[in-house]
């Protein structure tokens, strides 16, 4: 596996139209543990596939961008034209956001300076299979692991803070249809209905029997306590409202890791 930091082989975009990058260090743990590691990789790597494709003529950049480039946003459901929230530079999770925020910078600046179409996609929460279950995971595909190997389960923060969930299928068709048909922009992708990580939480329980004691833990520093996207502009511009509910996203989601680690759950 190539590492982003360093400059893209050149035939490695040869004859390539679209380029979707997606390549970066994610996941909430790290930016607490080993911010300049997530600095590094993910606007080094940035730079390098802009650099890459501008050699290989590619016809349009795709980037995955953040919701956390909002910070903890003024305005409920949050618009693209919400100011950035600038990082805190005391708090090293804004890491994250920190390399997100300059990745859009150098995809418009360098895009348009050269010629080349560019979409930028600010993506909230989006879950499915095959993520990861540790730590350093995402809540969804750590709360799973919790439900099936955990005695304990944990919830970090009071549980009332809130996220808005795309299920996987509803965000690659965001994704297709807007790359297909919009350039230059700056999208919102996700899903914008709104729940608590306790109802969340409560919610998996339900699906797979188990009776409902969280134990609550104390927040991250500088976690926001609400977060969900205004997508008016990209149902607009696509054509499509993501169709997958919560719990219907839940349930495919935990079936899949269920029969990957031999638990028999009737769904």
């Amino acid at each position: 596996m190539h590492d982003i930091r360093l400059p893209l082989p050149k035939e490695s975009l040869r004859d390539v139209d679209y380029v979707l990058h997606y390549a970066a260090v994610n996941g909430t743990q790290y930016f607490y543990e080993k911010p300049e590691l997530v600095l590094d990789v993910n606007v080094t790597g940035t730079i390098n596939v802009i650099k890459a494709s501008i050699d290989s003529n590619v016809k349009k950049i795709v980037f995955a961008s953040s919701s956390e480039v909002y910070g903890s946003p003024l305005v409920y459901p949050t618009p693209e034209t919400h100011p950035i929230i600038l990082p805190d530079v005391n708090n090293p999770r804004h890491s994250y956001a920190a390399s997100k925020v300059i990745g859009e910078f150098y995809i418009r600046w360098m895009c348009e300076k050269y010629g080349v179409k560019y979409l930028i996609l600010r993506i909230f929460n989006a879950y499915g299979p095959r993520m990861d279950t540790s730590k350093y995971g995402q809540v969804i595909p750590e709360f799973i692991r919790k439900l099936f190997y955990d005695r304990e389960f944990t919830i970090i923060g009071p549980g009332t803070q809130t996220r808005s969930f795309c299920y996987i299928t509803d965000n690659v068709e965001l994704t297709f249809r807007a790359m297909l048909k919009v350039d230059n922009e700056i999208l919102n992708v996700g899903n914008d209905k709104e729940v608590t990580i306790l109802e969340l939480a409560k919610i998996m329980h339900e699906i797979v029997g188990r009776k409902f004691e969280p134990k609550i833990l104390p927040p991250r520093p500088g976690d926001p306590m609400r977060r969900v996207p205004d997508i008016r502009k990209i149902v607009s511009l696509t054509g499509y409202r993501p169709m997958v509910s919560l719990r219907e996203g839940l349930r495919n989601t935990i079936k899949w890791y269920a029969e990957r680690w031999g638990f028999y759950v009737k769904l």
